[in-house]
């Protein structure tokens, strides 16, 4: 038989609560951010309370397990890191422990909350805490306080009856002395529950991560794969907390509005991007599973973890991440997305693209000391180039371990410069504009980054949205809609006049060169008549002198109302193309 991987071991839930508290148990958010609703933990603590089964956790011995004193000014915690991580059971044991201690959790939007559950110790009842519980003398409001004087027990239980008896005289009745006793009892009973056997399986500590995540998924019947961005994490909230909670405090500002913050409508990274550019501008490890290797400590050479050399990485993963998670810096490199004409959240289909031209800002920055400016313009073209062609859509990890592998010769910023511009070069080619982008952009699919390079394109020709004087980047802004959303977009050959003349399918109504961004209300004046049709009237909006500009920015062919649908949509995409060159020529 081959060796076991795991050895069942029962376990109470007092124990392992303890085990958290001092640190010996590491319980991070290895499952990203704590997800469950305060039904589910009334839910959980109704099961335990009847004798239910909970399931087990499974337990991983991954770290070192030396009792050490820490360091002064640190936590006092007798262990300097966890003997062992929780893999599966997190989010129980999470439940568990905020409610018994009182404690705040941080679920997956990064807001901190307190999980109140409520107990009747006459009905045995439990509740989501509330402010008619709160008020209500019957109903201990908050069950921590009773883990939390479970030292004078006796006392606070007194005192707990005697606070109901007073409170059912004031009503006019009575306390009877067997109601008394089942108070007592109950809340006995609740206290007992730090008694609950809960099985554990823990994993050999010399499992590998590979070996791990695969088990959590055979084992988990959500099915959830892990990552190694899910591991490093983990690393990091083992091994340097102060810096797991710098990471989840810049991704939460990046969402609130806030002056002087991570704030920004184009992108809210979450802790795993974070990662992904961390380690790739400053490890130069973009695929994660090495990466969360050289944070262990491995040796790469000669493959043995070592704990001075854990030391080393997660010293330089400081450094690193105080410049990834610099405000200023992070402002510096937004910019350039808006320069390159993505100037909103909608606009952008790979996040990946985001991720990894940050980190090549930071290397440009940092690595190179490159000018402000001429560094703003590279970005710029590179992340256009990126969003454009979709770079890090297939094997995003594979094709920026190229760009990695490439920059191993670079000695100075002119060679950085003329890296970048070679990749962009070769990507950007005659061909790619006069075929490969016209056949992108043939098709319907909602995202497609051809079709919202073309939606840039015309922000940074700074054109005007067609049959009006607004420029698209204005209203583009995600704060210029109202009730209605200020950009519309149109089909030039409206949906119902093509389904009369026979063209029904979905996939041909809705090619991406049938549609052209206008504000709503035109939207409503055109309807579905035909081109040929609305345009008499539209075409009124346009000034003689503008419309072959106007036309050239829409890329409408002159005499696209009276053409033949397919015809125009093949014209179009051409057209198309050009109008994205030359927005990228603008950019150099």
């Amino acid at each position: 038989m081959t060796k076991m991987l795991f050895t069942p071991v029962p376990r109470i839930l007092k124990d392992l609560i303890m085990e958290v508290e001092n640190g010996k148990l590491g319980l991070p958010e290895l499952q990203r951010g704590y997800v469950w609703k305060a039904k589910q933990v009334r839910d959980l603590l109704d099961s335990m309370f009847k004798g239910y089964p909970i399931g087990y956790l499974m337990i991983w011995d991954a770290a070192d397990s030396t009792e050490k004193s820490k360091q002064i000014g640190m936590d006092n915690k007798p262990f300097v890191s966890p003997k062992s991580l929780v893999i599966d059971g997190q989010q129980r044991l999470t439940s568990l422990f905020a409610v018994m201690r009182g404690k705040k959790i941080v679920d997956e939007k990064f807001n901190e909350k307190l999980i109140i559950i409520s107990f009747n110790p006459l009905t045995r009842a439990f509740e989501v805490g509330d402010s008619a519980k709160k008020r209500a003398a019957e109903w201990i409001y908050d069950i921590s306080e009773v883990f939390l004087n479970e030292s004078r027990s006796f006392t606070y239980i007194s005192e707990k009856v005697q606070s109901m008896a007073e409170s059912r005289e004031k009503a006019g009745g009575i306390l009877t002395n067997d109601e008394k006793q089942s108070i007592q009892q109950n809340i006995m009973d609740l206290l007992s529950l730090g008694n609950f056997g809960i099985p554990t399986l823990e994993l050999d500590g010399n499992s590998d991560e590979e070996s791990v995540a695969d088990i959590f998924v055979r084992v988990n019947s959500g099915g959830e794969k892990l990552g190694e961005d899910d591991f490093i994490l983990t690393l990091i909230s083992v091994y340097w907390q102060e810096g797991r909670q710098k990471i989840v405090e810049f991704c939460r500002n990046a969402r609130i509005p806030k002056q002087g913050t991570t704030f920004n409508f184009l992108f809210q990274p979450s802790p795993t991007h974070i990662i992904r550019v961390a380690m790739s501008y400053g490890f130069k490890r973009p695929r994660l599973h090495y990466a969360y290797m050289l944070l262990r400590g491995r040796d790469f050479d000669n493959g043995v973890y070592s704990e001075n050399l854990r030391i080393q990485q997660f010293d330089k993963l400081k450094a690193v991440l105080d410049k990834v998670l610099n405000v200023q810096v992070w402002k510096d490199f937004l910019k350039c997305i808006d320069a390159a004409g993505f100037v909103s959240k909608s606009l952008i289909s790979s996040e990946n693209a985001l991720v990894y031209s940050y980190a090549m800002f930071l290397i440009g920055k940092f690595d190179y000391g490159m000018d402000a400016s001429a560094l703003r313009k590279l970005i710029t073209k590179w992340f256009f180039m990126a969003a454009v062609t979709g770079y890090y859509t297939g094997s995003p990890e594979t094709d920026m371990e190229s760009d990695m592998a490439d920059l191993r010769g670079v000695k100075s910023g002119d060679a950085f410069v003329a890296l970048l511009e070679g990749k962009m070069e070769a990507v950007f080619t005659g061909d790619y504009f006069d075929i490969s982008l016209p056949n992108n952009l043939a098709n319907s699919a909602p995202r497609n980054p051809s079709w919202f390079g073309y939606c840039a394109a015309l922000n940074v020709l700074d054109s005007r949205v067609l049959f009006s004087t607004l420029h698209t980047r204005e209203l583009f802004s995600p704060t210029a809609d109202g009730i209605k959303t200020a950009l519309e977009r149109h089909h030039l050959f409206p949906k119902a006049y093509l389904a009369r003349i026979g063209i029904t399918d979905d996939r041909d109504r809705n090619q991406a060169a049938n549609f052209a961004f206008i504000e709503w209300n035109d939207n409503i004046e055109i309807l579905d008549t035909s081109p040929a049709e609305y345009m008499i009237d539209q075409l009124v909006k346009i000034p003689t002198d503008e419309k072959e500009r106007v036309y050239a920015d829409h890329a409408l062919p002159d005499g696209w109302e009276q053409m033949e649908y397919t015809d125009f949509l093949a014209k179009r995409r051409v057209l198309m193309a050009k109008v994205i060159k030359r927005a990228y020529e603008r950019l150099m």
